[in-house]
């Protein structure tokens, strides 16, 4: 929720009035100190496109937490295409709800400007059980200024790039997966493919251009959203800008050779970060993920996919910062929604009620005790709510999927960086020019839409008339500053 996006008033005024627009009050009267009440129902927002038995799903959930918990929550789902506007809305008009689903460099955004609830002292109180159920470093990843904001949700703690490949036609091809580990080696398969397959797509992109330097050992010093990084493993981390470095100069011409060839959707560039478009069939995608991840990309796209890991295994702020649940800083019910929150990570059959639906409704289980979907009347965004190690696995996952992801988050790296927040005041316009440029050419160049020989020099030099070497030169300074100091302290 970048709040530096354009947003019509016209939009804002129909977004508050279409949930009800009744400011929620809290703070200096007492609201705090109050345990569960059974006549509060807490407004939870979260991303993805509203199912069918939503409502079904809703009253099923509402039984368990009155029962339990003495309170209920009126579940609500934002489509993929409208979740990021619809919340800057909310959030920006102090319109009626409690919870909502956030990430990246929105939460940090909205906790400095004072919109999200400080849930340390509840952490370090009252919650305690909630603060044990997530690993400390999604903690460390997630804390802004010394204080907690939101509560992460609790799964791979690295985010390494995966190639996503069409399992039909991986064996129809007998291509051996394990063989391509850069964007420059898929050459020979992607060729293979646009040859035997009319109308699919070789390698499909959106404009959100993924962390494609990441497949070449760079992570962002802060966030995505702007073009600064650092090397994975410098320990002084020098912050960079990765358009003047060789190696990702090269990528860029690889990829614009690709996409002249046909090999990359010509659409690309425009295409919304999470638009789905059921009739295309693809052979290779580029998305972050965790380990054992093949069966919830194939559920995700909707067509069996097999997957390669294509670069480190780096725990970073943003990858602690995928999927966080916050709550409002206006809610009334401070106490109810920790309650939640809580049990949202402990509860094991609330929290396979979320992300599954009701047993004998929309899935059975196994021998194995795995989920067999039966119904396409509601699914989960599994990423965006709750502790994922109390979750059952679904039929054709390993069983002991949980014992990987745990020696997946026990053996990846720590980014020198883990728990940095940068500091902006003073160079908003910069930030918001640079990010805004990169917005406007990255999409372009990392798609190969455009000729990066031509197109990056333009860059550079509107960089620099945005104010880049002022930014790149403050979060340095920042960067050593917080390499000197102990990168954060947990709640103790």
């Amino acid at each position: 929720m970048k709040k530096w996006h354009a947003i019509a008033l016209a939009a804002v005024l129909v977004a508050a009035a279409a949930v009800g627009a009744v400011l929620l009050s809290g703070g200096e009267d007492g609201t705090q100190e109050r345990g569960p009440d059974s006549s509060v129902e807490l407004v939870y927002y979260t991303i993805g496109d509203p199912d069918e038995d939503l409502e079904l799903v809703n009253q099923a959930i509402n039984d368990l937490l009155l029962e339990r918990y003495g309170f209920t929550i009126d579940y609500r789902k934002l489509g993929w295409n409208e979740y990021e506007a619809y919340m800057t809305s909310l959030v920006n008009t102090r319109s009626g709800f409690d919870i909502a689903f956030t990430w990246a460099e929105g939460y940090q955004e909205d906790a400095l400007d004072g919109h999200w609830l400080d849930l340390t002292d509840y952490l370090s109180s009252d919650y305690r059980e909630l603060y044990s159920a997530v690993d400390e470093r999604f903690w460390r990843g997630v804390t802004v200024g010394g204080r907690i904001y939101g509560v992460p949700t609790n799964k791979e703690l690295a985010t390494p790039l995966h190639f996503l490949y069409s399992a039909e036609l991986v064996e129809k091809y007998g291509v051996d997966i394990e063989s391509y580990n850069s964007i420059a080696s898929l050459e020979p398969v992607l060729a293979e493919i646009a040859a035997g397959e009319d109308g699919c797509i070789p390698l499909f992109f959106d404009s959100s251009h993924v962390n494609l330097v990441a497949t070449l050992g760079y992570e962002y010093a802060a966030y995505s959203d702007l073009p600064l990084v650092i090397r994975t493993g410098d320990s002084s981390c020098t912050v960079l800008n990765p358009f003047e470095e060789p190696d990702v100069l090269e990528m860029l011409d690889t990829l614009h050779r690709y996409y002249r060839l046909g090999y990359i959707n010509q659409d690309a560039a425009i295409r919304s970060t999470l638009s789905r478009f059921e009739d295309e069939r693809v052979f290779l995608r580029i998305a972050s993920g965790g380990p054992d991840s093949a069966a919830s990309y194939s559920q995700t796209f909707g067509y069996p996919i097999v997957v390669h890991q294509a670069s480190e295994s780096t725990v970073t702020s943003e990858s602690t910062q995928g999927g966080i649940m916050a709550v409002s800083a206006y809610t009334a019910h401070p106490r109810e929604c920790l309650a939640f929150l809580e049990a949202l990570n402990t509860d094991v059959e609330l929290r396979n009620l979320f992300n599954y639906g009701i047993e004998g409704v929309h899935y059975t289980l196994t021998e194995d005790g795995q989920v067999h979907s039966i119904s396409g009347g509601y699914t989960g965004v599994e990423y965006t709510q709750g502790n994922w190690f109390i979750l059952r696995t679904r039929e054709g996952e390993r069983t002991d999927k949980w014992e990987v992801y745990r020696e997946f988050n026990d053996s990846a790296g720590e980014s020198e960086l883990l728990g940095f927040s940068p500091s902006y005041d003073g160079l908003e316009s910069e930030r918001q020019a640079v990010a805004e440029l990169y917005r406007r050419y990255g999409s372009a160049l990392f798609t190969g839409t455009v000729d990066p020989e031509i197109y990056v020099p333009r860059f550079l030099s509107e960089l620099e008339e945005a104010g880049i070497g002022e930014l790149r030169a403050a979060l340095q300074s920042q960067v050593d500053a917080f390499l000197a100091e102990n990168k954060g302290d947990a709640v103790e």
